[in-house]
């Protein structure tokens, strides 16, 4: 009997805890005159940057922090009768920091409420490099797996007997891997303290798909 030829895709995704969290943050300030929008950014940053570099340390809950990206500018705003207003001045930085306690970002985003201009737009919540690599290694196995069996019911659905693989090949891991949202939640707290801010990060998603093709020889 000429061998049958079955294709299929097989496919395995895993939701897991961020082991860690980056966030994306923008400090600016804009004012009519340019030396004072400029002067009072820096003062910020400075206070920003050392919020940080006290927490980036060995053992500490920031591993790595940036800040680059500074932008500067001017614009002449209309006022609503069409006139040309005078020229505004704007400065701006950008700032990443990847925490690995997730309490700590939560005080870390409560402090920075205080700090005029400084606005944060979202967090990447990861895994580390190594648990990344662990978890595609088992997801891609059980993908493979995942394609066997879809093969063998196929085949036993024909009574052609056990499958032997013939190809496989891999179009990537797939899946979100980071989030890139922010979710917060305020709870409630003793009627003499502020109210606690806590942050509630959804799983990340690995996915894996493989494409296979197996063959079974059926009976004489």
């Amino acid at each position: 009997m000429t061998p049958v030829r079955i294709a299929v895709r097989g496919i395995h995704s895993v939701r897991v805890p961020p082991e860690q969290a980056t966030v994306h943050a923008m400090l600016s300030g804009e004012g009519r005159s340019a030396e004072p929008v400029f002067q009072a950014v820096a003062a910020a940053l400075a206070e920003v940057r050392g919020s940080l570099e006290s927490r980036h340390h060995p053992g500490g809950p920031v591993t790595r922090y940036a800040v680059d990206q500074v932008r500067t500018g001017s614009h002449r705003p209309f006022h609503p009768d069409g006139e040309q207003l005078p020229p505004v001045y704007t400065a701006s930085v950008s700032i990443t920091a990847t925490f690995t306690d997730f309490d700590d970002l939560a005080a870390w985003v409560r402090w920075g409420a205080q700090i005029g201009g400084l606005g944060i737009s979202h967090v990447d919540w990861a895994l580390t490099a190594a648990s990344r690599r662990k978890v595609e290694r088992k997801t891609r196995r059980r993908a493979v797996r995942d394609a066997r069996r879809r093969a063998q019911d196929y085949a036993d659905a024909l009574d052609l007997g056990p499958v032997e693989v013939s190809s496989i090949s891999d179009p990537g891991i797939g899946g979100p891997g980071q989030r890139t949202v922010l979710m917060a939640a305020a709870s409630a707290a003793p009627a003499a303290g502020p109210a606690e801010f806590a942050l509630r990060p959804d799983e990340v998603e690995v996915a894996a798909d493989v494409e296979a093709v197996f063959t079974v020889r059926g009976g004489a």
